[in-house]
């Protein structure tokens, strides 16, 4: 049953495998561009910049166990063929019930983000990524938006990627990691990143990533490390409202992707008592990294599963929460995702409108 209103997905994912990245980029850089190669057991693997990404340790715990979800038969994996073929996404979409989808991307557009260490190759990469979502998402422009890439490791070069793919791309938002090789996102060196994204008015996405998240030199199996990614999120959300990003750029909007929220009331209360304790140690802030959390700036995407929205709703008010897909990654509920919210008894009419549409428009400024 289609809702009356456009539902609007704010984090959907591309699969960039079957890409030739080696004659998207430079001579100079073709030797080190994202490519993949298969094991004897026919799993693919990425080498990107002359190395494996990520490291069998990193990704899967210290263990290194591959995961096997235990998923309903009808609900879908990595193997969805509209991860790569927008003409093949659209049914997908409409079986979904889903109208419009921010994208985001898998193994380049956030694995490469985060492995690659030249800032050379990172900025060719990155543009090169941000061409091809462009001409992925052009046969559907009202429907398929894509969210930039950017070479954290040089930000004045991220600067005028975030500019080119807005101004001449048409994306709708700029992607960021949740942290960059440990760094905090509140680090100066960061903020002509978020200068120019409150210049040209769009979001920042911050995103989990598979490497160097918190805890892994503790994790032994996947199962642990996974559902610990939000720990990242958390970090990242400090370095915005109490590191001083959003005391220097007061009018950034910035959302939190595929980490849940039943996180940011606790982070709320933990930050506030810690900001009245010790106020000496971030004399930056002129505002409570409770209130910033709750502000208009801040935005936070559910799972149409998490018990703790209606609570979360309650604490940080309606407007902060979006809807995501994760269209079509492993741990997803596709095609179930919208379904199950929608069917939700516990969650009213208009808060579910401003889940699956309203916040993520004035969030994308759709």
């Amino acid at each position: 049953m289609k809702l009356d209103y456009p539902v609007i997905d704010a984090d959907g994912h591309v699969d960039e495998k079957a890409v030739n990245w080696a004659e998207r980029l430079p001579d100079k850089y073709r030797r080190d561009a994202p490519c993949w190669v298969s094991y004897p057991d026919g799993r693919r693997h990425m080498v990107v910049e002359g190395k494996l990404w990520p490291s069998r340790r990193d990704f899967y715990g210290q263990l290194g166990m591959w995961p096997e979800p235990k998923k309903p038969a009808h609900q879908w994996g990595w193997d969805r063929e509209g991860m790569q073929d927008p003409h093949k996404r659209m049914p997908d979409m409409d079986h979904e019930g889903i109208d419009i989808a921010a994208l985001f991307g898998t193994f380049v557009g956030l694995g490469a983000a985060a492995s690659i260490e030249d800032g050379g190759l990172a900025a060719a990469v990155s543009s090169a990524y941000n061409d091809w979502l462009a001409e992925y998402c052009r046969p559907y422009p009202e429907r398929l938006k894509g969210i930039a890439m950017i070479p954290m490791q040089d930000p004045q070069a991220a600067r005028k990627e975030i500019r080119r793919a807005i101004e001449q791309l048409g994306m709708i938002g700029v992607q960021v990691l949740t942290n960059f090789g440990g760094r905090l996102l509140h680090e100066e060196t960061f903020d002509p990143i978020w200068q120019e994204a409150q210049g040209l008015d769009v979001p920042i996405c911050v995103h989990i990533i598979s490497t160097n998240s918190a805890g892994i030199d503790r994790f032994d199996r996947y199962v642990f490390k996974h559902a610990f990614y939000p720990l990242d999120s958390m970090l990242a959300a400090a370095s915005f409202v109490a590191g001083g990003i959003l005391e220097r750029f007061p009018k950034l909007k910035v959302a939190f992707m595929e980490a849940g929220a039943g996180w940011v009331p606790w982070l709320m209360d933990r930050l506030h008592e810690h900001y009245e304790l010790l106020p000496h140690q971030t004399p930056w802030q002129r505002r409570d990294p409770l209130d910033w959390l709750k502000s208009e700036n801040c935005f936070y995407a559910v799972e149409p599963e998490e018990t703790t929205i209606p609570y979360v709703a309650q604490m940080i008010g309606e407007e902060r929460l979006i809807y995501a897909s994760d269209y079509s990654h492993w741990d997803c509920i596709c095609p179930d995702s919208v379904k199950v919210l929608r069917e939700r008894t516990d969650i009213s009419e208009d808060l579910k409108r401003n889940i699956f549409n309203r916040n993520a428009a004035r969030l994308f400024n759709l």
